[in-house]
């Protein structure tokens, strides 16, 4: 007896169409792999400073991201489809979702080791003042948007 094969993740009920999602995971796909790929490209120059050079690890890099990426919207759209807070797909989700933070910041980090150890401080100093901001600037758009949305009706309900 033949068992049906494992269906796969429905598309999110929020996207318009087919083209849509489309672009947006190979949107982000692009940006993981372009990411990761230019992290391989640098390197010290002779007299100490950055330099921005071809490596041809940026091609297994490269795929890796994109796989990421895809992988990323992949695992987002799954979740959504279960209603289950508690379903592993959404831990996979969350744990994925830190993956993907860590290798963020290491990416930003990273550079920083090419930096002259004289105006390494001063980077660091400055790298702080624009994680502030921006991490203020996203909590500012999270609360307006949980603001805006404390008085939506819920699915079914009426007025």
């Amino acid at each position: 007896m033949k068992t049906a094969p494992a269906p796969r993740p429905r598309k999110p009920a929020s996207a318009v169409d087919d083209v849509f999602v489309r672009l947006v995971a190979w949107s982000t796909a692009a940006g993981f792999a372009g990411m990761l790929a230019s992290l391989t490209c640098l390197s010290r120059g002779a007299n100490g400073r950055l330099a921005i050079g071809w490596s041809w690890w940026s091609l297994p890099w490269a795929a890796l991201g994109f796989g990421a990426g895809l992988w990323f919207w992949r695992l987002l759209w799954q979740a959504e489809a279960e209603l289950d807070p508690l379903h592993p797909a959404r831990r996979t989700l969350i744990r994925y979702s830190f993956v993907l933070g860590a290798t963020a910041f290491a990416s930003f980090v990273y550079p920083i080791r090419f930096v002259d150890p004289v105006r390494r401080t001063e980077v660091l100093v400055g790298l702080t003042m624009a994680i502030t901001v921006l991490s203020f600037m996203g909590w500012l758009i999270w609360s307006a948007i949980r603001w805006v949305s404390a008085n939506e009706l819920k699915d079914g309900e009426s007025e």
